[in-house]
């Protein structure tokens, strides 16, 4: 029936152009010409309605729906592509039917509808993609399991594939010839997308060996880059330095060289402290009496030297003073190793080592902890009797000069 109607109207028309006077054959190409821009300005009107239907009430719904995944389809325009479909379908019903008395013209219009609706589909696809990938990342797995370089080889692949499509359509070739041909520009096509194929077979090895999630702190000094991980993608992965720089790596980098990633400091307990202050060896003496009274009136001493014990070494009170004082810091991990002890003598004095574990293991909060403990062990030293070795500048010997004369 619509084939019908629309030859009627063709018809019509150019009966009523030879009625005004026009000669029988200008009359048909004017009737023709007519038609064919009032269907594509009919397939153009029902574009928009249908875009004004999306954008007005199908928005609407998808603002009241609770679920996330119908947000993302209309962000990425999924709704709005396949609305692209619209005038080529009426193109095809329409058009044809009514210029059929010129078959190079109808072999021609055919020709790029079919390449436009190829288009459309290919375009449809990846912004399915898109929201896919957006989906996902809704999930708290996408942190640990990021899918950004499968999405990326899925819209490369699809390319491919609606561009063989297009292609064949073009040349009116099977796909298959065209693949076929492919097959012996494999090498070319090996070295083009050698970067893409690396990172993707890099991808899936830091997936699923668990080597690298976003957010992760890593340390790679091959490209002085130390940071975290931002962004892990087909082709690089982005780190954002602690100056703020942001250094993209190559993904296949990650799995042909050696990179150090500090997640598992956080997952074992804590960030790490290992750091140590020298004593000078010459201040090291047993206890007095005198001196154990004013530590315990300053209640500087555990509760378990309330009494005083014969043989026992300042040094050895100090140990245990900083080792209580460590056990009641609530960022430090209790359930995690946490000792003073003493390493091997130097040239330099005895070093006094405190080894604990920081919680949370914010780099800024755990520098200031660290700060702010070295500074009170620095503090209370002289009222043991110890002192930090250090080694004699400029006015030390002036002032030992001095003290000489």
């Amino acid at each position: 029936m619509h084939q019908l109607t629309t030859h009627t109207l063709n018809t019509g028309f150019k009966a009523t152009l030879i009625e005004w006077g026009f000669s029988d054959t200008f009359a048909g190409y004017l009737a023709d010409f007519s038609s064919l821009i009032i269907i594509l300005l009919s397939s153009i009107v029902v574009y928009y309605i249908a875009k004004v239907i999306i954008n007005q009430f199908l928005k609407r719904l998808v603002e009241k729906s609770t679920s996330k995944w119908d947000d993302h389809l209309y962000e990425q325009k999924v709704f709005t592509r396949l609305a692209l479909m619209l005038p080529a379908l009426v193109l095809q019903v329409s058009l044809v039917p009514s210029i059929s008395e010129y078959p190079k013209a109808i072999k021609f219009i055919e020709l790029g509808l079919h390449l436009y609706i190829t288009f459309v589909i290919l375009l449809v696809i990846i912004s399915f993609l898109n929201a896919v990938y957006h989906i996902y990342g809704e999930f708290e797995i996408s942190d640990s399991k990021p899918i950004k370089g499968y999405v990326q080889i899925a819209k490369i692949l699809t390319s491919l594939v609606g561009g063989i499509a297009m292609v064949s359509v073009f040349i009116g070739q099977s796909p298959f010839t065209l693949l076929a041909g492919l097959g012996a520009m494999s090498a070319v096509i090996m070295l083009i997308f050698k970067d893409s194929i690396l990172g993707f077979v890099a991808g899936v090895q830091l997936s699923s060996n668990k080597m690298l999630h976003i957010g992760d702190w890593i340390t790679i000094p091959k490209y002085n880059t130390d940071g975290t991980v931002i962004d892990v993608s087909l082709v690089t992965v982005k780190v954002r330095n602690f100056d703020n720089s942001v250094s993209c790596i190559p993904t296949y980098t990650l799995v042909s060289d050696s990179f150090q990633n500090w997640r598992s400091m956080g997952e074992a307990g804590g960030r790490r402290m290992k750091r140590s202050i020298l004593i000078d060896v010459g201040t090291i003496r047993f206890m007095d009496d005198t001196m154990f009274e004013n530590l315990k009136i300053k209640k500087m001493l555990p509760d378990s030297q309330s009494d005083f014990r014969e043989n026992s070494t300042n040094l050895g009170l100090f140990r245990e003073y900083i080792l209580n004082y460590l056990r009641n810091i609530p960022n430090l991990n209790q359930d995690a190793s946490l000792m003073v002890r003493t390493l091997q003598p130097t040239e330099n004095g005895l070093p006094l080592e405190m080894y604990a574990f920081y919680i949370p293991p914010n780099w800024a909060e755990f520098e200031d902890f660290q700060a702010r403990l070295f500074e009170h062990i620095l503090s209370v030293m002289p009222e043991f009797g110890l002192k930090a070795f250090q080694r004699p500048s400029g006015r030390d010997v002036q002032m030992s000069s001095v003290l000489t004369e």
